[in-house]
């Protein structure tokens, strides 16, 4: 399927003013990197905690910075968190000096002196804030079915039931507003209901994720990061400059490639985009992405260059690319409506590698038309025009003359 029919387009007639473009975006990127002092690293680079609450009521992110900070811990962010009508907020606290601080249970037991002091009281059981094991445990010795008078039956694979029913049916609806509501799960018996109307209660927050990174793993991550996509450029150029017999074809694929992930972390930090292991995933995919347009466009000039070598190689290349033009809109096109719904569509756990990728698709085919290809041709022109200044070989003597020349001397 051709979507374009013999297209025509001149793309190298605007090859420098594309080139002046890419160099502008290097730069605002470059000068906003310098000034934030790096890219927006996350928690798997820089250590530190990451906790997810929800709540049952629309969550005032001032008053939460307020009390948590108040409690004695520091915040680095406090933000919404995907869908408005879920009430989740995720709070990323940086790297504690003072190791085996429990950050998770500190936050929590801030919110809940402020938010629901009756659930600090001692004795209290929150089930927004306790898990399986000590609800399993407290369903075995209070006992409210009275299992252990029944040798028929296992108290411990009873309740275990029960709870984990409790516990599934919690992680369904984010948290309980009321105990009511737990007592009316599937699987619990009206013994255990009551029991639970009148030992438990249901706190107005619960937490659903912590998320903690040490400083040494922070930092091996990072280096792991930057080496891989460090290699990931050096394996590149090796397999193109193989691939196409010339260095000239690897180090502007190279160079392509170098430009399409310095744009797009440049654009990450503008924007303030976190740089998380999920977007250093999406970086090693724009990069495989990006160089296989660029490979496509490569392989139509080598064809090409084989048919006839009587034109230009300026003109050869922009056949080239014209004659693949269908392709990379068809190929691209799709992928990116892809990652387009990915991008709305996925929350705000994968919306930074959903936006890198966005970005990365567009920049990475901008790249193999307008930065691979005119390189190539640069390289080719230069190497034409140094062979050009050497000076000519001295024309070998006739055989004759020599030898007159050699009886006389």
């Amino acid at each position: 399927m051709r979507f374009l029919k013999n297209p025509s387009f001149d793309f190298l007639r605007i090859k420098w003013h594309a080139i002046g473009v890419s160099i502008v975006l290097i730069l605002i990127g470059t000068i906003s990197l310098i000034a934030k002092g790096g890219p927006r690293l996350g928690i798997d680079f820089t250590g530190g905690a990451q906790l997810l609450y929800a709540f049952s009521s629309k969550p005032d992110e001032n008053a939460i910075r307020k009390i948590v900070e108040g409690s004695g811990i520091k915040l680095e962010g406090v933000q919404r968190f995907d869908k408005p009508e879920k009430n989740q907020v995720l709070l990323r606290i940086p790297m504690e000096q003072k190791e085996g601080r429990d950050l998770s249970g500190e936050v929590t037991r801030g919110l809940s002196k402020a938010l629901f002091p009756e659930g600090t009281k001692p004795g209290t059981f929150d089930l927004n804030l306790n898990g399986a094991d000590v609800l399993l445990a407290r369903l075995l010795a209070e006992d409210p079915e009275k299992l252990a008078s029944r040798p028929s039956l296992d108290p411990k694979t009873e309740y275990q039931k029960t709870t984990q029913a409790i516990i599934a049916a919690r992680s369904r609806q984010g948290l309980f507003r009321s105990v009511d509501e737990a007592g009316k799960v599937p699987g619990v018996s009206p013994a255990v209901a009551d029991w639970l109307k009148e030992k438990t209660v249901a706190g107005p927050f619960t937490m659903l994720q912590a998320e903690n990174v040490g400083p040494q793993v922070g930092r091996d991550l990072r280096r792991q990061g930057l080496w891989a996509i460090a290699l990931s450029w050096a394996a590149m150029l090796a397999y193109v400059a193989v691939r196409f017999r010339s260095v000239s074809f690897g180090s502007a694929a190279v160079v392509a490639i170098i430009h399409d992930t310095w744009v797009t972390l440049g654009i990450c930090s503008i924007l303030n985009v976190e740089i998380s292991l999920t977007v250093v995933a999406a970086f090693l995919t724009l990069i495989g992405y990006s160089m296989n347009d660029t490979v496509v466009v490569y392989d139509r000039i080598r064809e090409n260059l084989q048919k006839t070598r009587k034109k230009p190689l300026a003109q050869i290349v922009n056949e080239s690319i014209n004659q693949t033009l269908s392709r990379t809109i068809l190929t691209s096109g799709l992928t990116l409506l892809v990652v387009v719904a990915l991008f709305f569509l996925s929350g705000e756990v994968l919306r930074p590698f959903s936006f890198v990728m966005l970005v990365g698709m567009i920049v990475g085919v901008y790249s193999s038309v307008f930065i691979a290809a005119p390189i190539v041709i640069v390289w080719e022109d230069w190497k034409a025009t140094r062979a050009a200044k050497k000076p000519a070989p001295a024309p070998a003597e006739p055989n004759g003359k020599g030898k007159a020349a050699a009886k006389s001397r």
